[in-house]
């Protein structure tokens, strides 16, 4: 298995678990669950699985897979990519105790996360490598702008309370 079908399956997997883990816990909270609450659910969960266990595996594979990494993208080894498993890391922290905060937090995380996404790919559009990187370029732009979609939606229902 290649590294990038490996992230294509952990990225799609942790998706998958940032929606089903909020829908287990309206399903086993029955009636007592506040509807009122999906949105912040949702935001939490998402950041939880999206940003943080995503990011912690892409702080362990350019630790640990750093040569593979960088021959998928036609680049030369350096050991800036050490540097950029850190920075990943640090982005995974944010996103691992994002359920523990809420609104301006999870805006700073969001907006960190998004500038990280983004500019990844457009870095890896810019640099060619695209026809190997076909799906995680897609997928940045998709979890960036589901980020802030979850964020608007949370904000809305927040300060309007409207039913969800």
């Amino acid at each position: 298995m290649t590294i990038v079908s490996l992230n294509m399956i952990l990225s799609l997997v942790l998706f998958s678990l940032s929606l089903v883990v909020p829908l287990l816990v309206m399903l086993f909270a029955g009636e007592r669950f506040d509807y009122t609450a999906l949105p912040q659910l949702l935001l939490s969960y998402s950041l939880f699985f999206n940003v943080g266990c995503l990011f912690l595996a892409g702080f362990l594979g350019q630790l640990l897979y750093s040569h593979e990494i960088a021959a998928t993208l036609g680049w030369q080894w350096s050991q800036f990519q050490h540097e950029l498993g850190f920075s990943e890391l640090s982005l995974a922290v944010l996103g691992l105790i994002s359920p523990l905060f809420h609104k301006e937090f999870w805006a700073a995380t969001i907006i960190a996360t998004v500038i990280w996404l983004l500019g990844g790919a457009g870095v890896h559009i810019y640099n060619g490598a695209v026809l190997n990187t076909r799906f995680i370029i897609g997928w940045n732009i998709f979890i960036a702008l589901w980020l802030i979609a979850l964020y608007c939606y949370y904000v809305r229902a927040k300060t309007t309370d409207l039913p969800v």
